[in-house]
């Protein structure tokens, strides 16, 4: 019988360059985005430039992840590293958390109390910041969209959540130096562009979360239906019974199974080729990659 695949091919060497391309340019934004927030004093511009610390974690998180799984599996580790990418996800997740909730609450803080974060808000220098960051995190989006879908994981998922929500929190900063550029005296502009962002970055998070837990609990994937894969397997020649089953992640990407098959008897050979068949069915209609099938002996055909 040939060797079941693990999922090891996944990191192809694209994904780890659309990492590292997505890292660098982050690094780029940060600084960009930390001088922006010196200059214009602005809470807003400074929640995404800290929000940024954790984008820079998460994209060398998920670019060690995917190193990770290359070196394929080991006698300690027989699925691979491949649970090392919901880790990584989920670190993503708890770190974007916490900096949504911290400045969130010091955003609405700001809007009870009419203080500012650290004094007047220099439009200009949030337009200025604003209108780079948004070119920039635009063309990383792009980038990282070009990575097939089939190669994409619980963290590369992640990261590409990141980036589009940091188009609409882009778009909060643009609202506010424009708000204040033109409407000087609308001081509330800045804080409560800072309590969008927050609350994008907390809504961001649920996802991530919720995708780990389904991965942690080996919840059968919701994309996936117990009662059709069980039905696929019955329709498969020579199967009189299918029970038993079982079908959870190791990751996102590597979906696994087992059941029970009843087959009519025959040779052994005969029956090799059955579990050929339904291994060839679970991975062409549901895209599951690793499936083991212990086969009983029925009645005669």
């Amino acid at each position: 019988m040939p060797q079941l695949v693990h999922g090891e091919s996944e990191a192809e060497p694209q994904v780890l360059q659309g990492l590292r391309f997505a890292l660098g340019l982050s690094l780029v934004i940060l600084v960009v985005e930390a001088l922006g927030a010196y200059l214009s004093r602005s809470l807003s511009l400074t929640v995404d430039a800290v929000h940024n610390v954790p984008d820079l974690i998460a994209f060398a998180a998920s670019w060690g992840a995917l190193v990770g799984i290359r070196s394929g599996s080991s006698r300690s580790y027989t699925f691979g590293s491949h649970r090392f990418e919901v880790f990584a996800g989920l670190f993503n997740a708890a770190l974007v958390l916490a900096v949504g909730v911290g400045f969130a609450y010091e955003a609405l803080e700001a809007l009870r109390t009419r203080i500012l974060f650290a004094g007047p808000v220099g439009a200009i220098w949030v337009l200025a910041t604003a209108i780079p960051v948004l070119v920039l995190r635009s063309v990383n989006l792009v980038a990282l969209r070009r990575v097939p879908g089939r190669a994409r994981d619980l963290n590369l998922n992640s990261v590409l959540v990141h980036l589009a929500s940091d188009l609409v929190i882009t778009g909060a900063l643009l609202f506010a130096g424009t708000t204040l550029l033109f409407r000087p005296s609308a001081w509330w502009a800045d804080p409560a562009s800072a309590a969008v962002i927050g609350g994008v970055l907390i809504w961001e998070s649920v996802p991530l979360f919720r995708a780990g837990w389904e991965v942690l609990t080996e919840r059968t994937p919701s994309n996936l239906s117990l009662e059709e894969i069980t039905s696929a397997a019955r329709a498969v020649p020579a199967v009189q019974e299918v029970h038993d089953v079982h079908v959870w992640s190791v990751c996102p990407t590597l979906v696994c199974m087992s059941a029970h098959v009843t087959v009519s008897e025959m040779s052994v050979r005969d029956s090799m080729a059955v579990v050929a068949d339904l291994r060839r069915t679970m991975e062409q209609r549901f895209g599951i990659l690793h499936s083991v099938f212990e086969v009983e002996v029925g009645s005669r055909a």
